[in-house]
């Protein structure tokens, strides 16, 4: 009998970094994928990316709304609360055998919470990393990781830190970062397609920006905006613009992108497909904001990124990134050496990934369909 895996996914970014372990689980002789969509994926305001992920051949099998409107913090537990109620009656309904979450966000949480409190197991790809500046996100991150019983950390160190938050190390397999299997394998469209699809000048370099608000400092988001469109502004650049998250400040990022005249060397996007995202990252001369693909998924491209503010600080990574503060000038050095400097290019171009492991989706669909699903594996037990 098939083991039945509920995968989870709750926005764009998050389904990139497990569609390779979606693949894998759907392809495995002993396993059935089954999918929930929730969050920013039902929100026509952040593009309805579930239609992505039909797109990509992939079955919806629940829709569960938990994304209420408002750009504050109450908006956010709001939604963490009715996402918990909402997922637990998917969940009655799917009846899996284990529930696969990746990542910090609230929908993570909220589908951790329930499938727990139901005796259902919870695996988690992505546990133990650390993320100093943002500190709900880390908050977030380690209280799944308690209400977890699988893990699936992408790298040693972040292993390290499961076992230090009291896990048993039989829990824990290092598969590395699934949301590098498809740039690996060259599963996505060619930068000179992307390039020619959105009418991009050639002759130019290529900037892209994704900057998503602090959750700490959520009323500073389109100040901290303003100063990274200020300093990219004063670049004879082609600059791509993707949209932020759905966390509170994102709406004063979107007001502060819309306010602006840009030429036409800027195009804005409030999603592309997943695809298309790699083909921008693996065609662009400098990747700037504060997204965690500066972190997974551009040293795998050589491509630099500049870091802005404390989002992803004390984040394990490559040698392709210049961590800076929320500062204009900060920021315009930065770029300026990402473009100019031959000497960082190189050691952006030439340094590894931290997080390259290979085959992570295929490592985990595998350890799923291993696992002994008995009362030991719910049982869980401190080690300290």
């Amino acid at each position: 009998m098939e083991r039945k895996i509920v995968v989870l996914t709750g926005t764009r970014a998050e389904y990139g970094l497990l569609r390779s372990s979606m693949e894998a689980i759907k392809a495995h002789d002993e396993l059935s994928l089954s999918v929930v969509a929730t969050g920013m994926h039902l929100s026509s305001q952040y593009g309805t990316t579930v239609d992505e992920i039909r797109d990509d051949g992939f079955s919806v099998d629940r829709e569960v709304l938990m994304l209420l409107e408002g750009d504050t913090g109450t908006a956010m537990a709001k939604s963490l609360g009715m996402g918990t109620t909402s997922l637990a009656d998917a969940f009655a309904s799917l009846d899996p055998d284990i529930v696969l979450l990746l990542g910090d966000r609230d929908e993570a949480l909220a589908g951790a919470l329930a499938a727990a409190h139901m005796n259902i197991p919870v695996a988690h790809i992505h546990g133990g990393d650390s993320m100093h500046g943002a500190i709900i996100d880390d908050s977030i991150r380690h209280a799944i990781t308690k209400f977890a019983h699988i893990h699936f950390p992408a790298s040693e160190l972040s292993a390290s830190r499961i076992r230090k938050l009291g896990e048993e190390p039989e829990r824990i397999t290092v598969c590395g970062a699934p949301g590098i299997d498809d740039i690996l394998s060259n599963d996505f469209v060619t930068p000179e397609t992307v390039r020619e699809q959105y009418d991009l000048d050639q002759r130019k370099p290529l900037i892209v920006m994704l900057q998503h608000p602090v959750t700490t400092q959520p009323e500073q988001a389109g100040q901290q905006a303003k100063q990274t469109l200020d300093a990219i502004d004063s670049f004879d650049a082609q600059v791509v613009i993707i949209y932020p998250n759905s966390d509170a400040g994102s709406d004063r990022i979107v007001e502060e992108i819309e306010s602006r005249e840009f030429g036409s060397n800027v195009r804005t996007f409030r999603s592309l497909p997943r695809g298309e995202y790699l083909g921008l990252l693996a065609g662009a001369d400098v990747m700037v904001g504060n997204s965690s693909s500066g972190i997974l998924e551009a040293p795998s491209f050589g491509l630099p990124a500049v870091d802005i503010g404390p989002r992803q600080e004390g984040r394990e990574r490559g040698n392709n990134t210049i961590s800076i503060p929320h500062d204009t000038d900060a920021i315009t050095d930065a770029i300026e050496r990402s473009l100019t400097d031959e000497a960082f290019k190189k050691r952006a171009a030439d340094g590894d990934n931290p997080y390259d492991y290979g085959g992570a989706g295929t490592r985990i669909s595998e350890q799923l369909a291993a696992m002994h699903i008995t009362d030991d594996l719910l049982r869980k037990r401190l080690t300290y």
